[in-house]
């Protein structure tokens, strides 16, 4: 049986993009190709990597470094990627490392009544980290488990950067009239710190079309309307390279509620400007962007 290292599960509400306020249980793998050390940062003027919060104590203790015992302990850093416990190697300790079952059996003793299919459909969002960064072999037969507890939405949340192998695609290709599959990717804008060449893979998206009855979407990390041009360009990109997306949304940039009043007033005048849809992260007002929310 094959084995997966998260760093949690817990189950919620949807914060951003197409299920906003959709009950969901929450399963972040270990493991990032991106530090996306950019955010919380000015541009073009970003701190050196060795002082990045998840290259030293978060709260600035760097004579206790391992003082942590569990990744709900961690404070959510407003520098740099929100979630970097999820794949920086300092916090690797920290994880979990269970086999499918022992994993399956996790998410089952967070739902409300140990089933997916309640009044309205509970959905299972697989987050990161990178989702589809090394453990695309695990999802079939956990997912196949979920399903026999009633489960049938399924959301990955990916950077947009790593092609569906075709042993996943057939899986749900094979199961598409029971599941649906929603690929929520959000592509790193340089305002993330992320070179375009490395962020924008368009290859990577068809083969997410590849699997029926699938929903993709944009989502997208903005600061200002220098972004939103940027965002015009992947979007075009997108779409000379045959990708089919059904819709894109800008979502102001803020680890914490305080960063985010700075810029959500101002984003959402932007895509009215320009069209494209806005996304809240509505987990950061209830929650204040904890651990386990």
């Amino acid at each position: 049986m094959a084995k997966l290292r998260y760093s949690e599960a817990f189950y919620s509400i949807q914060g951003e993009g197409r299920f906003v306020g959709v009950p969901s249980i929450f399963l972040r793998v270990f493991g990032c190709n991106f530090e996306c050390r950019g955010f919380g940062q000015e541009r073009g003027n970003l701190i050196p990597v060795e002082e990045m919060p998840y290259m030293t104590d978060p709260l600035g203790d760097k004579n206790n470094p391992d003082a942590y015992t569990s990744i709900d302990q961690l404070p959510v850093t407003p520098v740099g990627c929100d979630s970097s416990a999820s794949w920086a190697m300092k916090y690797k300790h920290l994880q979990m490392t269970k086999t499918t079952e022992e994993v399956f059996e996790h998410i089952i003793s967070l739902l409300p009544n140990g089933k997916f299919d309640e009044r309205e459909d509970i959905h299972l969002v697989i987050t990161g980290g990178e989702p589809l960064l090394g453990w695309q072999r695990v999802w079939p037969e956990l997912i196949e488990m979920c399903m026999a507890k009633g489960l049938k939405n399924v959301t990955f949340e990916t950077n947009g950067t790593q092609e569906v192998k075709p042993e996943l695609v057939n899986f749900f290709n094979a199961n598409h009239k029971n599941i649906h599959v929603t690929w929520s990717t959000s592509p790193k804008l340089s305002l993330s710190g992320e070179k375009n060449e490395d962020a924008l893979i368009p290859d990577a998206l068809v083969t997410m079309n590849q699997v029926y009855n699938s929903h993709l979407y944009n989502k997208f990390v903005v600061r200002d309307m220098d972004d939103f041009e940027e965002v015009d360009m992947f979007y075009l990109t997108y779409q000379k390279s045959g990708v089919q997306i059904d819709a894109v949304y800008c979502m102001p940039e803020g680890a914490t509620l305080e960063q985010q009043t700075l810029t959500a007033k101002g984003v959402a005048e932007a895509c009215m400007k320009t069209g494209y849809k806005f996304s809240p992260r509505l987990h950061i007002d209830l929650f204040g962007n904890a651990w386990g929310t």
